[in-house]
């Protein structure tokens, strides 16, 4: 039986000129096998976000550039770190993985101060809201921005 889980975020191969894409993930300690849990799609995917939940995946997978200890959480627990990863809406991973580890710092399971400083290390999105609560990318915004100006 698992005493308790290695929660890490990784930060994944960067491509193109977009934001690193970031996860969570849980593993037995010592395993060379761990969970998944992230947001894929969005805007710039051209979908609707989507949470994903992934076992059995490599903690040396070739996607992770690297990875960061966060703690240790009892397997006791499990089910409020479930409940964190649910609670929140999906959205950008960077900032979904910052409100689930603040979820995680108000259950006290992983140590206060952690989702700060992941949020100091957050990356501008390439898409951001506009006053009409729509989204778009930040090239076509400044496209938007040189044609009015020109006009």
């Amino acid at each position: 039986m698992v005493d308790s889980w290695d929660v890490y975020v990784a930060f994944c191969q960067r491509r193109g000129n977009g934001p690193l894409h970031w996860m969570l993930l849980l593993a037995n300690h010592g395993s060379l096998r761990c969970t998944w849990y992230h947001v894929v799609g969005g805007p710039t995917q051209h979908g609707d976000y989507e949470r994903k939940i992934q076992a059995g995946k490599r903690m040396d997978s070739f996607g992770i550039s690297r990875k960061q200890y966060i703690g240790s959480i009892a397997a006791s627990e499990i089910n409020k770190v479930k409940s964190a990863i649910v609670a929140v809406p999906v959205q950008e991973c960077q900032r979904w993985t910052v409100e689930v580890l603040a979820g995680l710092e108000r259950e006290c399971l992983v140590p206060c101060g952690t989702s700060v400083d992941y949020n100091n290390q957050m990356e501008p999105s390439n898409v951001e809201k506009t006053e009409d609560g729509w989204s778009c990318s930040l090239e076509l915004l400044h496209d938007l921005i040189v044609e009015t100006d020109s006009n």
